[in-house]
C-alpha cells in the first residue's frame, strides 16, 4: 500500500508514503489513500495529532508521471476533485497536522508539504517546484499556500525558475518552520504536534480556516485550467523529455 498509518499509545498517528523505490510519487491512488487514511485519523478519538511523513529517506516526488496524460474532461474533474478535498483536509484538519520532509520535496511533494499547516524539515532536506519543466502549473493548492508562507514575489520566482532549495534557505525564507538532523523530522514533528494538542481546539480551527481562507479559489483555478495542460502537446512533449532525460522541446500548443 502507498500510504500508510499507525498510531502510537500517546495518541500521534504517523501517515506514511510508502513508495520508497520510487521517492514516494503522490498520484491519484495515492491521493485517494490519503484522503481516506486523513478522514479516519480525524474521527478516531485516539488520534491527537498526526505527523505526514515519507518513507526510504525522501518525502515526495511529486506527481507520478506515469499516471499522467490525456484524458477526458469528466476523468480529470473527478480527479481534481479528489486533490481539493486531500489539500482542503490537510490545511483545515481539525487535529494539529506537521509534515516532516527528509530528502525530496518536489512538485507535487513540494505541493502536499506546503499543505500542511507546519513543516518540519530535515537539514538535508531539498524543495523544488518543478511543475513547468513539464509544461505544467502549480496545482495541490500550491499557487495559495506559498505565497501564504514566503510572499507573493518569493513564491513567483520560485515556481517560475524552478530552483532547489536547500534546507536552510528554506528556513530563511519561512518555507518550512523548523530544522532537524537527518533522520530526526519525523521525531521532532511529532513533538510539535503533540505540544500543539495541548492547547484549545476550537481557535485553532477558527486560524486555521482563516488561514485557509484563499485555498478554494486556487484549487478552483488549477481545476479549472490544468486539464487543458495535461492535455496539451507541451505536457506530452515535457513527460517524454522527462523519461528521456532530456531537455523540453515546447512549442506553447
Amino acid at each position: 500500500m502507498s500510504v500508510e498509518s499507525t498510531t502510537a499509545p500517546d495518541g500521534l498517528c504517523t501517515i506514511t508514503l510508502n513508495d520508497p523505490t520510487r521517492r514516494n510519487p503522490i498520484g491519484h491512488a495515492a491521493r485517494i489513500a490519503l484522503r481516506a487514511v486523513l478522514e479516519q485519523a480525524a474521527m478516531d478519538d485516539t488520534v491527537r495529532a498526526v505527523v505526514l511523513t515519507g518513507a526510504g529517506g525522501h518525502f515526495s516526488a511529486g506527481g507520478d508521471i506515469r499516471d499522467q496524460g490525456t484524458r477526458s474532461l469528466g476523468e480529470h474533474r473527478e480527479r481534481f476533485a479528489v486533490i481539493a478535498d486531500m489539500v482542503t483536509r490537510l490545511a483545515r484538519f481539525p487535529k494539529p497536522l506537521v509534515a516532516a520532509v527528509e530528502g525530496w520535496a518536489a512538485g507535487g511533494g513540494f505541493s502536499l508539504a506546503m499543505a500542511c499547516p507546519m513543516v518540519v524539515a530535515s537539514r538535508k532536506a531539498r524543495f523544488t517546484a518543478a511543475f513547468t519543466k513539464i509544461a505544467l502549473m502549480p496545482d495541490m493548492g500550491m499557487l495559495s499556500t506559498l505565497p501564504a508562507r514566503v510572499g507573493p514575489a518569493l513564491a513567483r520566482r520560485i515556481l517560475l525558475d524552478n530552483r532547489i532549495i536547500e534546507a536552510s534557505d528554506a528556513m530563511e525564507m519561512g518555507l518550512v518552520d523548523a530544522i532537524a538532523d537527518p533522520g530526526e523530522a519525523a521525531q521532532r514533528a511529532g513533538e510539535y504536534a503533540l505540544q500543539e494538542a495541548a492547547t484549545a481546539p476550537l481557535p485553532r480551527q477558527f486560524m486555521l480556516d482563516w488561514f485557509a481562507r484563499d485555498l478554494s479559489a486556487a484549487l478552483e483555478f488549477e481545476a479549472s485550467l490544468q486539464p487543458a495542460l495535461l492535455n496539451s502537446a507541451d505536457s506530452a512533449e515535457g513527460r517524454a523529455a522527462f523519461a528521456e532525460k532530456r531537455p523540453p522541446q515546447f512549442r506553447g500548443c
